[in-house]
C-alpha cells in the first residue's frame, strides 16, 4: 500500500504544491499589480503561488545586475530559493540595445540556473515610441527575445505577441494608458493571463475580472479590475495561444 501511494505522489504536477516566483523588471511589470494579480489568479484556481517582485521604473537588466537604484535582484535570486524568475528588460533594449540586452539576459539566466530555478523571459509589446521605426517582421521584440530564449534553453512569455492578437481582434479596447506605452488595466490583466497559463499550465478561462486583498488594517484593496466582457476577451485570446 505504501509503495502505491509513493508512485501516485510523483504523478501529481509539482505546481500544485506551491511555487515561489520572482519578477525582475520595471514599470511594465509593476503597473496595476501584475505580480499580485497572477498570484491571485492562481489562488482562485486552488494553486499556491508566492510571488515577489524586484522592480524600479525604467530599470534595465544592467541596472538590476549592477545593483543600481537600490535594486537587490542578484542577492535576492541567490538567496530567495525561487522556482521561477521572470526577467523583463527595458522595453526598447531588445531592439535598440540588443547586445547589452543579450549580455545581461545571459548573465541572469546563468545565475538563475545555478540556483536550480527556472528563468523565463518576459517579451513586452511594441508601442508608438518604438513602433515608428521600420521592422520587416511582426512582433520584433518577441522575435529577438524568442531567439535568445531558444539559444539559452529557457521559456518565453510572449506578452507582446498576445497584445498584437488582442488589438487585431478588439481595436476599440486600449491596452495602454494615455501615454501610449504603459499597460492599461486591461493590458495588465491580459499579461497576467499569459503568466498564469505559462506558470500553471492551465487555461485562464473562467477567471474573475477583479481581485481583492486587505491592507494591514484589514481594509479592502481592489487590484486593477476590468469589465467582465473584457476579461472574457483576454481569457479567450490567451487560451488560443500556444504558451508552454
Amino acid at each position: 500500500m505504501k509503495q502505491f501511494i509513493f508512485k501516485v505522489w510523483f504523478l501529481i504536477p509539482p505546481f500544485i504544491f506551491g511555487q515561489k516566483v520572482l519578477f525582475v523588471g520595471n514599470s511594465f511589470t509593476f503597473y496595476w499589480n501584475l505580480p499580485v494579480m497572477v498570484e491571485s489568479m492562481a489562488e482562485e484556481k486552488g494553486i499556491k503561488m508566492d510571488i515577489f517582485q524586484s522592480t524600479a521604473g525604467s530599470a534595465t537588466l544592467e541596472d538590476h545586475w549592477e545593483g543600481k537604484r537600490d535594486l537587490e535582484s542578484v542577492s535576492n535570486i541567490k538567496h530567495g530559493k525561487y522556482d521561477f524568475v521572470i526577467l523583463q528588460d527595458h522595453s526598447t533594449y531588445p531592439l535598440e540595445n540588443t547586445q547589452i540586452s543579450e549580455e545581461y539576459f545571459e548573465k541572469f539566466i546563468e545565475l538563475i540556473k545555478s540556483t536550480k530555478a527556472e528563468p523565463v523571459i518576459y517579451s513586452t509589446w511594441m508601442y508608438p515610441g518604438i513602433s515608428d521605426q521600420s521592422y520587416n517582421i511582426l512582433d520584433p521584440i518577441n522575435y529577438n527575445l524568442s531567439s535568445m530564449a531558444s539559444l539559452n534553453g529557457v521559456r518565453l512569455a510572449p506578452v507582446g505577441r498576445v497584445f498584437r492578437f488582442f488589438k487585431e481582434a478588439n481595436p476599440d479596447i486600449s491596452l495602454h494608458t494615455s501615454d501610449d506605452k504603459h499597460p492599461s488595466p486591461v493590458g495588465t490583466y491580459l499579461a497576467a493571463c499569459v503568466f498564469f497559463k505559462l506558470l500553471t499550465g492551465e487555461s485562464p478561462k473562467g477567471l474573475s475580472r477583479r481581485y481583492v486583498r486587505k491592507d494591514e488594517n484589514g481594509k479592502k484593496i481592489f487590484l486593477g479590475m476590468v469589465e467582465t466582457s473584457d476579461a472574457i476577451k483576454c481569457q479567450n485570446i490567451v487560451d488560443s495561444v500556444d504558451i508552454k
